[in-house]
């Protein structure tokens, strides 16, 4: 049986619900969103460390970020959003240089960036004592902050669903139909969907997660459910864009890296800390370690240089901590000294080459739209990211914010197309 509908949006994430939200406020509301994982446990917006920011190099980056934060200004209390900001710290004289340069952009968005020297930097922040001879210079960004990603996530997915869009869990693409709509040009006709075997809640778990890692699911688990028709087909999957890309033909440039976290306890045994934490917002080091507050504890990660792609969701535990977050720590607060790990986790990022997501309608196709791979950046990006694609889709143009320069196609070019970002953790 066989279904049309006028939007069908594989992913359920923050960027799918932005999107699905986006589109049911300008009235197209025949809209369906299928997805394995609408928990969230898999999610990389549920997985990362939750910060907001708009200090970006590219012109795009920092008008869709600036007004993704607009938006969780208007929705603080709903979305937790603590604008406690960024302080991001530099060992590196050229690429200090370098971050002044953008400050002309960043302030034609209303981002109040300040320029910190060490003097001023460890008044500011006594917190950082150590180490501050290697550090050239600080931002910090006082429109920054920290959210809850779960809150936004559902607060787009209600509002999609109030005004009528469906959204269909345990459901995954399991194949795709095309046919030649005009010379060198593809259309999406049929998209088949399957459905987890509904069981006990383990072994659910355990098919998703099999389905989520290892993309194979025996015939005996997955039932029969209604093919799409639809009219538009947007790639919102995040890590696991490149599963229906390779379904479609469609190079995907993206490639899933595994991202660890770990929760730190800094309170002395034998006395009470006095370092108080809780009104920092995110830092940044220039060892590429951040961490900010997170109720009683502080939340730390770093991006290792050398972690294979793909699709991991393990975390090291103490060999994470001892070998990459307590000695960065130590080495610029005192405070770390006598610090505990409590635990942690991991998740996704989807990683471009540029390090920038991709936006636009997917090049040979009439009516696929790519919208994903936003290298931990999603929830910042989410809100107009959202609303740019709800214009490709209503009016077959950017309307807002010229999100062009995230087209995939920059990437066939020569790198000067390329919208490559410096600061991402």
């Amino acid at each position: 049986m066989e279904e049309n509908v006028d939007v069908l949006i594989a992913g359920g994430g923050v960027i799918g619900s932005a999107i699905a939200c986006a589109l049911t406020e300008r009235g197209i509301t025949d809209v369906c969103v299928v997805d394995l994982d609408l928990s969230g446990k898999y999610a990389s917006s549920e997985l990362n460390a939750g910060g907001a920011r708009a200090t970006w190099w590219h012109e795009v980056n920092i008008a869709s970020c600036a007004n993704t934060i607009e938006f969780f200004e208007e929705h603080a209390e709903e979305f937790s959003f603590r604008q406690n900001g960024y302080l991001w710290l530099y060992d590196d004289a050229e690429k200090f240089e370098r971050a002044k340069t953008h400050h002309h952009a960043q302030a034609r968005h209303g981002l109040e960036i300040e320029l910190l020297d060490p003097t001023i930097l460890q008044q500011r922040f006594p917190v950082l004592d150590r180490s501050l001879d290697e550090i050239v210079g600080a931002t910090f960004s006082s429109r920054d902050g920290l959210l809850n990603p779960n809150e936004v996530r559902r607060y787009y997915r209600d509002r999609a669903i109030d005004r009528g869009a469906r959204f269909l869990n345990r459901h995954y693409v399991e194949g795709v139909e095309t046919s030649e709509s005009e010379p060198g040009h593809r259309h999406v006709t049929t998209v088949h969907i399957a459905e987890v075997v509904k069981g006990q809640p383990a072994d659910e778990e355990r098919t998703i997660e099999r389905i989520l890692t290892q993309h194979r699911v025996p015939a005996n688990e997955a039932l029969d459910h209604p093919s799409f028709r639809p009219r538009v087909l947007i790639n919102a999957l995040g890590a696991w864009s490149p599963i229906l890309s390779s379904k479609l033909g469609v190079c995907d440039f993206a490639v899933p890296v595994r991202r660890q976290i770990a929760m730190v306890d800094v309170r002395k045994k034998d006395l009470e800390s006095d370092v108080d934490f809780s009104e920092l917002g995110m830092i940044v080091d220039s060892s590429d370690l951040y961490f900010h507050p997170e109720g009683p504890y502080i939340l730390a990660g770093y991006s290792t240089p050398s972690e294979p792609t793909g699709y991991d969701f393990t975390y090291d535990g103490d060999r994470f901590f001892e070998n990459e977050i307590w000695p960065r720590l130590a080495h610029r607060c005192s405070s770390f000294e006598r610090c505990g790990h409590v635990r942690g986790w991991s998740g996704l990022y989807s990683v471009t080459p540029d390090c920038s997501g991709i936006v636009g309608f997917a090049d040979g196709f009439s009516n696929l739209i790519e919208a994903h791979s936003f290298t931990g950046r999603g929830v910042m990006q989410s809100y107009a990211v959202g609303r740019g694609v709800a214009e490709l889709v209503g009016a077959g143009r950017f309307e807002s914010i010229d999100l062009a320069p995230l087209h995939s196609r920059r990437f066939g070019q020569d790198r000067t197309k390329w919208v490559m970002e410096e600061l991402h953790i």
